[in-house]
């Protein structure tokens, strides 16, 4: 019976003891000293390499660094800093903290660092849609992300799952969005050297995606590796499938008499890619009078026009975007296949 009575008041003890402990350190230690040693006793490990339940504790553990982090965001933003800069073997706290300075700091100031910090990581080992999401945002920033997007197109069968709207990309969709960010000289340039050093999965993904980009040069290039057998069997099955199906050749297109949106109003659609609310206009995509107008209507002095909105067509992240890319991909390949 006493026994009974006095384990409670050790536990009620033993906590008040541990409350204080903690708030002594909090108080003690500055904002860095305290991300120093969450660092060293919740990171240093693969996610890929963990049990479920090994992975529910690291995440609580993760969600007391960030925490700590989110308290004094100048203060960590600094620390987080000086750590990604100074880590060499940590895949994933490299990304993690980057993740993190993101959200700490909505400037430009560190962006460079976030980009360094994902350098060092090894996108198998991460949530590749958080990936895509941080690429995606650097590249509107103005932010250097080749490096970044081919590593992205390197990973054999990658997968991004994006909740928010229920849809599983694979590296080719996946990386869609970060070149069509990118001027298209510098895309184009990416791509080639991709296809020239990049292993079997990215020669593969960065001839279909220069496919899909559509240029004089890159058609030149592809061509050249299709000719001299350079390429893959399955890869020159997809470019041939892709072309067949994107460009509408002129015979089919004089069938389609019905289809007779003018050619100004195709320039105006155009211009209000991805969509103007004002004039009832929600895009290319699912709009097959529009799009076949446009391939009737549009000559090769409008191909700037063209790529202009297709650079609009993916303002986030969602099939929508992606639709609306590939809409106006049908009507570029369409006008610069005509004679």
């Amino acid at each position: 019976m006493v026994a009974m009575l006095i384990r409670p008041r050790m536990k009620q003890t033993l906590m008040t003891i541990l409350f204080l402990l903690s708030s002594y350190i909090s108080v003690s230690q500055t904002t860095c000293e305290s991300l120093i040693l969450l660092k060293k006793s919740s990171y240093g490990f693969k996610p890929s390499e963990l049990s479920d339940s090994l992975k529910k504790l690291k995440s609580r553990e993760l969600d007391v660094f960030w925490k700590t982090a989110k308290n004094n965001p100048t203060d960590a933003s600094k620390c987080l800093q000086s750590l990604i800069e100074a880590e060499t073997k940590d895949s994933f706290f490299c990304f993690d903290a980057s993740s993190l300075l993101l959200r700490l700091d909505t400037s430009t100031k560190y962006l460079p660092t976030v980009i360094a910090g994902l350098k060092k990581c090894n996108p198998e080992d991460l949530q590749l849609s958080v990936y895509l999401q941080v690429c995606f945002y650097l590249g509107y920033k103005g932010q250097d992300i080749e490096e970044l997007t081919t590593n992205l197109i390197s990973i054999p069968n990658a997968r991004i799952f994006l909740s928010d709207h229920f849809l599983t990309l694979n590296a080719i969709d996946a990386s869609i969005f970060l070149f069509n960010i990118m001027p298209t000289t510098t895309a184009e340039r990416v791509l080639i050297s991709t296809i020239q050093n990049g292993n079997s999965t990215a020669k593969h993904n960065a001839a279909v995606v220069l496919n899909l980009l559509s240029t004089d040069n890159g058609d030149k290039f592809l061509n050249s590796l299709i000719e001299n057998k350079l390429l893959g069997d399955s890869t020159v099955q997809f470019i041939f499938k892709v072309r067949k199906t994107f460009i509408i050749k002129e015979e089919s297109l004089t069938n389609q008499a019905k289809y007779s949106t003018s050619h100004a109003k195709v320039i105006e659609a155009l211009k209000d890619v991805p969509y103007n609310f004002e004039k009832e206009f929600y895009g290319f995509a699912g709009n097959n009078e529009l799009i076949i107008s446009a391939c009737k209507q549009l000559r090769k002095e409008d191909i700037e026009k063209i790529r202009d909105a297709r650079q609009k067509s993916t303002p986030g992240l969602s099939d929508e975007a992606l639709y609306e890319y590939f809409a106006l991909t049908k009507i570029l390949m369409t006008v610069r296949d005509k004679r």
